[in-house]
């Protein structure tokens, strides 16, 4: 008898306690899950945040560059040449010095626009180069 209690008594002591283990398998896998969920959705999020940021620093680097070439009689604007970014601070016509935040550099484009190297879609086209001819609103 003493060797009928000992064999079941270790097979009891094994069994116990289970629902914490699947407790933590599930909140393990809902975890992952979650995860496999949100994490492309913020990366989608934060390239779109920072595509807006850099889109509205171009706008800033480009005004800086107008105001230049008003004020002074030698061009800053070179196509496929890098922005000098601190020159235009130094010189007053840039508030601070701000970068891509996808570290992208600035170019001056073919019509002598601002090109983010990390963000081209910006560059607009004349119409030699599209073959259509603009309308009055230039598109």
């Amino acid at each position: 008898m003493k060797a009928e209690f000992l064999h079941r008594g270790p097979a009891l002591a094994i069994r116990t306690g289970g629902f914490g283990l699947y407790m933590f398998a599930f909140l393990f896998m809902a975890g992952l899950l979650s995860v496999m969920f949100f994490f492309p959705q913020y990366l989608n999020m934060r390239s779109g945040i920072y595509r807006i940021s850099c889109k509205e620093i171009r706008k800033k680097v480009e005004r800086a560059v107008t105001d230049y070439d008003a004020n002074n009689t030698r061009t800053l604007v070179k196509p496929g040449k890098p922005i000098d970014l601190d020159y235009l601070k130094e010189t007053g016509y840039l508030g601070e010095v701000q970068n891509c935040p996808d570290r992208g550099k600035y170019i001056f484009g073919p019509g002598g626009e601002v090109v983010c190297t990390a963000h081209p879609e910006g560059v607009r086209k004349t119409a030699s180069e599209t073959g259509t001819l603009q309308g009055p609103g230039g598109n």
